[in-house]
């Protein structure tokens, strides 16, 4: 397996400008969160059965506790939308359930994306909202196509102006690609998965728990 992190994708330059930005739009909508939820018109938050969270913090190790994530099932008041997304301290699920039942209840690939990005704000930084909303704005669908970033040479930078960093969106799809593809979901890249993918999924999942974004397979420390 790769490690989970190489020297061609290192950690993102922290941006300060970024960074707030991020705290920014976190802080405002959390306060609109709480304002909404006071008037009771926030739609209900979703409460993480006992083997959902043994999943996810088997999943993401000591980075966060999924618990205490504020993670609302539905959409924002008066804004129907039914795409999920996550800031700092806050996910709203959309047209997602959160959880469904297998062969026991789980999270859906689409929870684990949102807590990836969860994730990515205490190992990149509050800057991973700014940068997920430029990625969709120029780059659409394809912004979530971690194979595209697979594709790129070695050292290649991953974004405009990037140091080789992995991009926002890339990264949380691969990590709920890697989820899906373990515990058996159907939500996976369309077409078999080739032993570059799969080292790329293990990296990722391995990376979580030491605090580092995916690498390129096979790259080393």
């Amino acid at each position: 397996m790769a490690a989970a992190a190489g020297q061609d994708d290192p950690m993102p330059v922290r941006c300060p400008l970024a960074d707030a930005a991020g705290i920014a739009l976190g802080a405002i909508s959390r306060l609109a969160d709480r304002l909404a939820d006071r008037r009771g018109l926030a739609p209900p938050r979703l409460a993480l059965p006992p083997e959902v969270l043994e999943d996810l913090r088997g999943l993401f190790g000591d980075a966060f506790d999924p618990a205490a994530v504020m993670i609302r099932r539905g959409h924002v008041p008066g804004i129907p939308h039914p795409r999920a997304f996550a800031l700092p301290g806050l996910i709203y699920l959309g047209s997602d359930p959160g959880i469904v039942r297998t062969d026991r209840p789980r999270a859906t690939p689409t929870l684990v994306h949102e807590l990836a990005h969860v994730w990515q704000g205490r190992h990149v930084g509050p800057q991973y909202v700014p940068r997920a909303l430029l990625e969709q704005l120029s780059l659409g669908r394809r912004a979530y196509d971690w194979r595209r970033v697979l594709d790129r040479p070695a050292g290649a930078a991953s974004r405009p102006g990037g140091r080789g960093d992995w991009p926002i969106e890339a990264h949380a799809q691969l990590v709920s690609d890697a989820y899906a593809a373990r515990y058996g979901f159907a939500r996976v890249p369309a077409g078999p998965l080739d032993a570059r993918d799969r080292e790329a999924m293990a990296a990722a999942l391995a990376g979580l728990r030491e605090g580092v974004v995916a690498p390129r397979p096979g790259a080393s420390v």
